[in-house]
């Protein structure tokens, strides 16, 4: 119960409350200031509020004023049961009851969540500790600015007491005792409370006390709203001219914008009240229907941001959100996640809704609905595809936001549409309309809510069935390797770069002497910047690129995956009788869950298929004795940004990069870490040696292992790049600031353990191993290595994938080959010298082992980012003419990538 009423009445205040602190941090890079501005941030919130409490004091004194002479004379008059039936009468009479005297305590009852909404906030801000501001010598611990034997005396909460009743004298001047009583009560109890409390949070409610008393100053003016007015306008500008002038202060176009907003401030208060006086004047006097369509649209916001969005996330991966924190069932989150839109767009609006007259109301009314109707279009219309995302909500890729294109402008007409057209419409019929369409969509909403939570349950429910099936076994080897005959193995690293590869060389030495007898590739291109579409080609080679894919329109798409991840195990299988295992393969069976599906492997008992990813994090947790040690924030993360995500959904597309903030989603606490998805991964590699034997029997062996840790990006801590709570040693590297690289060197890191376990053995040298990656990373590689006018509109490093190849029998340091390769390219390495006339089983084609006449011709990639099947067709890749290009020779030069439309016949 504690936690459901947080979340929907504190929580809501909590986060606007680190909105306000984190923009303006950014803003100004100092934290004192930012506290202010989250004083000032929140009294502006409040004064409408403070108003209506104003409103209702004085019609509270008014009233006792009335009462005052008849309570009197019936207080002289009467005594005990009698004078108490007597008072009762006389209230009836005037239409008093009693329990209207807490009109009086509103001022006072609205300052409590927000209060406690900013004690968990200041109180827990990490980022205040040890900063100084001012005389303030440390926000994070109470001021103690000089102490009186062994007693420290703090003098903000002092000062804080005497700024108070000096408002208090100010606001309660020829007021009654009993509200001076009140007001000056109330600043003894906030000074006993607060008299420890850690300095930026007492700094925060002191500047609240100064702008209530400059609040009460304003108050005693002829006129105080514009008086306000014209002070928030000269502040504003100062503001600005500050900006520009300062080296401190960013985003210059913002304060333009709070000027020019706060200056015609008065025309659109003008404007609203004449549209309510004309075109909704129908409207401001139907009470009913009024409220109807303002709660209907507060039920739809929630739905849409609480439940609709998160559950689609989700669903379409359940098993990435599973087990993450002290929530292993991700419902958690949709239900948390939840509850912070019912506080948000439920129980605050209404809240607000019924304390103002009909005039407000309409404005409210309508402002939920046009939201309603935006959220809605952003969501669904303007929604545009940004790539793979994380379990922390990161894109995986650098998005392209579109902040500044013809989408977004189109959006931006949208939104200015839906406002005249709402703004129009909703007076008709009496709202009626509105009312019955706002329900439908939001009961809409709420079936497919349903639906995907459905989903969610069943993924989980098999996931944990996995998950406690492969917890209750001790580990025991899945690859078998032959110590006298031929070992072939394909492992792919998902995402993992080309261009890092020589780094991670230079900079160990125990990664350099274990990668011997290598040949990197870095003239290679992949076929598309996402698995779905790039990674086919590495399974089954030419037939299997997407445009190839696209020929064969009588196949589904998932048939055709299936058959390139099981093209190579049965050829070695079948026609070699070599054991052939393979793990985690890409989008098997086009699973949709995560949670790979090896079911289609049932007609082959020769394959063996195990799932690897996340099998054995808990075994190596115990092993390592990690459980518990390892910094894991990812509870908190999935717990704050789930809300944030669906606002990045419903925002514009001008705003969502913004908001986004590079994955942090404007928190507090951007060094907060999640760790399950690199352990999921990383422990799968660091127990290749467990996982592996010499007991093979059969005439060789071939693996195939994918693993992701190259996908997820995490700072590690160098030289051996482990995961830590506190990363100290960011390597050496010039890449030591990007994240995937310290994944990337990892996965080497831990590679190279295992090659040396190999070489223990005697295996090394009778095994062949390639190390691929489906596509590469868009960071650092976004230009090409001339200046030509050619320019392409695609970031290079995204199909400039990782390949290196090691044949039998080779020594010596790292080779660089410049020779023009793909990821189609590796069945042909792997095959060459074993089988001489290979045959893919489900076309009888002949597998080349000779491509470099295909290359002469130029390979055609896909640019498209449509990286889930349900984006496409059942049968062919939906890829736009625009996104096909025809690469060639040196993929460094913009010459050599030229567009490539395929005709209608090959679509």
């Amino acid at each position: 119960m504690g936690h459901f009423l947080y979340t929907v009445v504190i929580y809501p205040l909590y986060m606007i409350i680190e909105l306000i602190y984190s923009i303006v941090y950014r803003l100004t890079d100092n934290e004192g200031l930012s506290v202010i501005a989250v004083s000032v941030g929140i009294t502006l919130l409040c004064l409408p509020l403070y108003a209506v409490a104003e409103k209702w004091q004085e019609i509270e004194r008014n009233k006792q004023a009335q009462m005052k002479a008849g309570l009197g004379m019936i207080k002289n008059a009467f005594t005990g049961d009698e004078r108490y039936m007597i008072t009762n009468a006389y209230y009836r009479e005037n239409n008093y009851s009693p329990i209207m005297a807490l009109r009086s305590s509103f001022g006072i009852l609205i300052q409590i969540p927000f209060f406690l909404a900013a004690y968990n906030f200041l109180s827990n801000l990490e980022s205040l500790i040890g900063v100084s501001f001012l005389f303030i010598h440390d926000m994070g611990e109470p001021d103690a600015l000089f102490s009186i034997g062994s007693f420290q005396i703090n003098i903000l909460p002092i000062a804080m007491t005497l700024i108070n009743m000096v408002s208090g004298a100010i606001y309660t001047k020829g007021h009654s005792l009993r509200e001076k009583v009140q007001v000056y009560g109330m600043a003894l109890v906030f000074l006993v409370i607060l008299y420890n409390s850690p300095s930026g949070l007492v700094l925060y409610w002191t500047m609240n006390n100064v702008f209530s008393m400059v609040k009460n100053i304003f108050y005693k003016f002829k006129n105080p709203i514009k008086v306000f007015w014209i002070s928030c306008l000269a502040i504003s500008i100062c503001l600005l001219i500050i900006a520009f002038i300062s080296t401190t202060l960013a985003y210059e176009g913002l304060f333009v914008f709070l000027v020019l907003f706060i200056a015609l401030l008065p025309l659109l208060v003008k404007g609203v009240s004449k549209l309510l006086d004309t075109r909704l004047s129908s409207f401001v006097e139907n009470r009913g229907q009024k409220n109807i369509i303002f709660f209907s649209s507060c039920i739809l916001l929630f739905v849409l941001t609480g439940l609709a969005i998160p559950t689609s996330l989700m669903a379409s991966s359940p098993a990435e959100f599973a087990e993450i924190g002290n929530h292993p069932n991700p419902m958690w989150y949709v239900f948390n996640t939840a509850l912070q839109s019912a506080g948000l767009f439920v129980f605050w609006p209404l809240c607000i809704y019924f304390l103002f007259n009909k005039r407000v109301k309409t404005i409210f009314s309508l402002f939920m609905t046009i939201l309603a109707f935006i959220f809605l279009a952003n969501t669904y219309i303007f929604m545009l595809s940004y790539g793979d995302i994380s379990t922390s909500l990161v894109f995986l890729d650098a998005a392209d936001f579109k902040t500044f294109s013809p989408i977004s402008i189109l959006n931006i007409l949208a939104i200015l549409c839906i406002f005249i057209l709402v703004t129009f419409f909703i007076p008709i019929k009496k709202g009626k309309v509105f009312s019955y369409l706002l329900s439908i969509l939001a009961l809409t909403l709420t079936a497919i809510s349903f639906v995907n939570s459905s989903r969610i349950l069943s993924t989980y429910k098999e996931y944990k069935s996995h998950s406690e099936t492969a917890s209750n076994q001790s580990i025991n080897p899945i690859f078998h390797l032959s110590k006298d005959k031929p070992n072939v193995i394909l492992i792919m690293l998902d995402k993992a770069s080309n261009h890092y590869v020589t780094s991670i060389f230079d900079e160990s030495k125990k990664v350099s002497d274990a990668f011997t007898g290598f040949t990197l590739y870095p003239n290679t291109i992949s076929f598309n910047g996402h698995t779905l579409q790039g990674a086919p080609g590495i399974w089954g080679g030419y037939e299997y690129t997407p445009y190839e894919m696209n020929k064969k329109s009588s196949e589904t798409l998932k048939d055709k995956n299936n058959q390139a991840i099981l093209m190579l195990p049965r050829i070695f299988s079948e026609e070699k009788n070599y054991s052939a295992t393979i793990t985690d393969p890409s989008w098997a069976n086009y699973s949709q869950t995560n949670i790979c599906d090896l079911t289609f492997l049932d007609e082959y008992p020769k394959i063996k298929g195990y799932r690897t990813i996340g099998t054995y994090t808990d075994y190596w947790l115990k092993k390592y004795n990690k459980k518990g040690e390892l910094l894991d924030n990812s509870e908190y993360i999935l717990s704050r940004n789930l809300l944030f995500f669906s606002f990045f959904r419903e925002f514009p597309i001008c705003l969502r990069e913004f908001l986004y903030k590079k994955g942090k989603y404007w928190s507090s606490n951007e060094d907060a870490v999640h760790s399950k998805i690199i352990l999921d991964n990383y422990s799968t590699l660091d127990l290749l040696p467990e996982l592996t034997d010499f007991n093979n029997e059969n005439d060789g062996s071939y693996i195939c292992m994918v693993n992701e840790l190259t996908h997820n990006d995490q700072f590690m801590q160098a030289p051996d790049y482990t995961p830590v709570s506190e990363v100290t040693d960011y390597g050496k590297s010039r890449f030591r600031d990007n994240s995937d690289y310290h994944t990337m060197a990892a996965s080497f890191s831990l590679l190279s353990k295992w090659f040396d376990y190999l070489k223990e053995n005697n295996v090394y040298d009778n095994t062949r191993i390639i190390l691929v990656a489906d596509h590469g990373s868009q960071y650092e590689e976004d230009c090409f290595d001339d200046d030509s006018s050619n320019k392409v509109s695609v970031g290079r490093g995204r199909y400039h994938p990782l390949l290196m190849f090691k044949d039998f029998n080779t020594d010596g340091k790292l080779n660089e080959d410049m020779t023009f390769m793909t990821t189609a390219d590796v069945p042909t390495l792997l095959l060459n010298g074993l089988i001489e006339s290979p045959i893919n089983p489900f076309t009888n084609k002949q597998v080349p082992l000779d491509t470099t006449d295909i290359k002469n011709k130029g390979v055609i990639i896909s640019t498209d980012s449509k990286h889930k099947p349900e984006y496409h067709n059942q049968y062919t890749f939906d890829v736009d003419d625009g996104d096909w290009w025809l690469v060639k020779d040196d993929i460094f030069q913009s010459k050599n990538w030229t567009k490539a439309a395929p005709t209608s016949k090959d679509k």
